[in-house]
């Protein structure tokens, strides 16, 4: 009897010790489980269906400026509203056409002044070059990659593509947050690794269909950042999924050999300023602004478009 009461207090010590070394452990991965869902939690990732996807970009009192272009409510675009001049008119006395594909980065949620990184890039150019631009941007908050392969297939979209002199896109970090929404209770590498996968393959019909409509025109695609850098530092593993993320997409989008891949990735990395809109996930005015600097930089330094006169 009075061997079976020393084994149970020692099978109790033994149980007591295990619990309080595995207390901490439970305690940081609860804790790292509800960063995560509070993270992906705060990303929108429906599309708004009545709000504005196609922005102006208008220079302000230049006689040379872009136009209102339309706006579309769900799939479907909305019949233009002329300001100063018609479409057809600013096509003509524009020098180039520049058109915006994706999601929120290249619609510029969180910029004040509505020009995004595009609209901030067309006017940088047209200030330094003399070069007139006219900018027509087809992104969309919260896009996905199915939807945009869906809009491709939109006769004004055609049109517009067809037209193109330089095409400016961002797809994937919403198809990303996803898979961090749906398993964050479980964030495994395969996971991603999975849907990974799956991306490049509907990124690679994407970027088959641009080329379908316009085959010349030079397509500067944009990476990711960490999105989860300002506020939740901790989630180590976002870093390095979004690096995976951005070389897939870049092996990708490259095999086109008229498209260049402009990584933001360290942009967001090696500043010391907030460059994060007070959501703490799209970039602020002065993120935009660098972004915008970084995508002319390899404009300039490869030459991409002889039609911009950069000296």
């Amino acid at each position: 009897m009075k061997k079976q009461r020393i084994w149970l207090f020692l099978f109790l010590i033994l149980a007591g010790g295990i619990l309080l070394s595995v207390k901490p452990i439970m305690e940081y991965r609860s804790q790292r489980l509800n960063e995560i869902k509070q993270a992906a939690s705060m990303m929108d990732m429906n599309e708004a269906p009545n709000d504005t996807v196609i922005s102006s970009i208008a220079k302000k009192n230049d006689t040379k400026g872009t136009v209102v272009t339309p706006e579309v409510s769900g799939e479907k675009t909305k019949e233009v509203k002329t300001v100063s001049k018609s479409m057809e008119e600013a096509t003509k006395e524009a020098d180039m056409t520049m058109i915006g594909l994706g999601d929120s980065l290249t619609k510029g949620s969180g910029d004040s002044t509505d020009l995004g990184y595009i609209g901030r890039l067309a006017e940088n150019i047209e200030k330094e070059t003399d070069t007139s631009i006219l900018v027509q941007n087809y992104a969309v908050h919260g896009r996905q990659t199915p939807k945009l392969y869906k809009m491709l297939k939109e006769k004004n979209v055609e049109k517009s593509l067809f037209e193109a002199d330089v095409i400016v896109m961002s797809i994937g970090g919403n198809d990303l947050m996803k898979v961090v929404k749906d398993h964050f209770l479980d964030l495994q590498m395969d996971v991603f690794q999975k849907e990974q996968t799956s991306y490049v393959e509907r990124l690679d019909l994407i970027m088959n269909r641009i080329r379908s409509i316009n085959s010349e025109a030079p397509i500067l695609f944009i990476g990711l950042y960490n999105p989860l850098l300002e506020n939740f530092q901790s989630v180590t593993e976002i870093d390095q999924i979004v690096q995976r993320w951005n070389d897939a997409t870049q092996n990708t989008v490259e095999k086109d050999g008229n498209t260049t891949f402009v990584p933001v990735y360290e942009l967001f990395q090696s500043v010391d300023e907030n460059l994060f809109f007070e959501d703490g996930f799209h970039p602020n005015d002065q993120g935009y602004e660098l972004m915008a600097r970084q995508i002319q930089y390899r404009l300039k330094q490869d030459n991409l478009v002889e039609e911009i006169p950069f000296e």
